[in-house]
């Protein structure tokens, strides 16, 4: 269904230090380390997780060839034997590194830090991780750094300890915190693909994103949590995109993934693709915020939606977004030989600002007019699709919105193969205003 609508349109390791602590959570356990203080400690202290790995390994072949030996003594020492069998029977197994990635998580606040890494905890079982979450604070007092490593190991389900990873919290203070490409470096793990997560507002013009954005493979963002319209960040995230040199994945755009599947239905009838190349408008309305003004509600999501029909349908940009009456937004699509117009509407609705409420898709065909109307709920998407202004299709199906775990691990899975975000992107940056090379 939407492949026609784009073609045409997963036994704890031991810390170092006597403060150590085993932490349940889910579907694992875990160990935090005492607090290191320098890149070294932090090194050494994931050096000591590992060197002690190897040498349970070790403790446990020695009491094996104990056990033999003391099966071949004499029966006077047989009593012994069956007590070193229970011994034996708790043999250890031992859990390996299965990193699949480096996350870095440019946190700033301790709230966002939390949540993040409750989230990367939930995701650890199908997608482990060497982690390092990065905050910083009081910029213009005494430097400092703190960090705390955390090991974590996930039960396979045949039952012993068999994926580990690891999270280091690192907080770094006054101009440690302008340095921190630096302490990032030596604690990646080589030859992994590097995935930067920037959550809440990214910075990514300023000189920590010059530092850090080389490091990455891979940037994950959030374009609905931004502040203000969102469109200032999301022109500097298609010109970071722009190059090809890095990936860029916003959980905004996986978010809608359900809409895309819906709006690609509209138009599985034979009878009724040919309207793929009639399209004569598209309408978003979207949810305004009630205690602050239309103009500051967060656009990304609209844009979006408006981005990804223009990329998939080959369509260009004749006049980019501009304000209208009543925080209404307007734009001017070409699509073959005729105009669309794009309008982005505010609504009164329970949802939050700038949450999509309703699309419409106003098609025009050898003279006959179709318009498909898709809504979402909290568990459904809604789909009816009218020819001639009468019902031919309403269908409703089962697509649950995405929590933070979902997006994290779809960004991790599918993100280095996800082309239709480079488009989407690219087209939203035109719909927006300055023209950027194609992606």
């Amino acid at each position: 269904m939407a492949e026609d609508l784009t073609e045409g349109l997963g036994e704890p390791l031991a810390a170092p230090g006597p403060s150590r602590a085993n932490r349940p959570d889910a579907g694992g356990r875990g160990i935090s380390s005492p607090a290191a203080r320098s890149v070294g400690e932090i090194e050494a202290q994931l050096g000591y997780l590992w060197a002690e790995d190897a040498a349970g390994r070790a403790r446990v072949a020695q009491l094996q060839a104990d056990l033999a030996r003391a099966r071949a003594q004499a029966a006077t020492r047989a009593a012994a034997i069956a007590a070193a069998e229970p011994a034996a029977s708790d043999e250890r197994h031992v859990a390996a590194r299965s990193s699949v990635l480096n996350l870095i998580v440019v946190a700033g606040r301790p709230e966002t830090a939390e949540r993040c890494a409750a989230v990367i905890a939930a995701t650890a079982g199908h997608q482990p991780s060497r982690s390092l979450i990065l905050s910083a604070e009081d910029p213009d007092g005494p430097a400092g750094l703190e960090a705390r490593v955390h090991a974590r190991f996930q039960p396979a389900p045949s039952g012993p300890a068999q994926t580990v990873a690891e999270t280091v919290r690192i907080l770094a203070r006054g101009e440690t915190g302008r340095h921190l490409a630096s302490i990032i470096v030596p604690l990646l793990v080589h030859d992994l693909r590097v995935a930067l997560w920037w959550p809440d507002d990214p910075q990514l013009t300023s000189h920590r994103a010059e530092r850090l954005l080389p490091l990455a493979d891979q940037l994950i963002v959030d374009g609905m949590s931004w502040s203000g319209d969102g469109l200032g960040r999301l022109l500097a995230l298609a010109q970071v995109a722009a190059p090809g040199r890095l990936l860029v994945t916003d959980f905004a755009l996986l978010r809608q993934a359900r809409w895309r599947e819906a709006l690609a239905s509209v138009y599985d009838l034979p009878d009724l693709r040919p309207h793929l190349r009639g399209v004569r408008s598209i309408t978003i309305e979207f949810a305004a915020g009630a205690s602050e003004p239309v103009s500051s509600t967060n656009l990304v999501r609209p844009v979006y939606h408006v981005a990804w029909l223009a990329s998939r349908l080959g369509m260009s940009v004749v006049s980019p977004l501009g304000r209208a009456r009543a925080g209404t937004r307007t734009a001017t699509l070409r699509q073959r030989d005729h105009a669309v117009k794009v309008e982005l509407r505010p609504v009164d609705s329970g949802l939050g600002p700038g949450s999509t409420v309703r699309i419409q898709v106003a098609s025009s065909r050898r003279g006959s007019e179709l318009e498909g109307i898709v809504s979402a709920g909290d568990d459904t998407v809604e789909v009816e699709v009218l020819e001639m202004g009468r019902q031919r299709i309403r269908r409703v199906f089962p697509a649950p919105r995405l929590n933070e775990v979902d997006l994290l691990e779809r960004a991790i899975e599918d993100g280095p193969s996800d082309l239709l975000a480079a488009g989407t992107l690219a087209m939203a940056a035109r719909i927006i205003g300055p023209e950027l090379p194609a992606a």
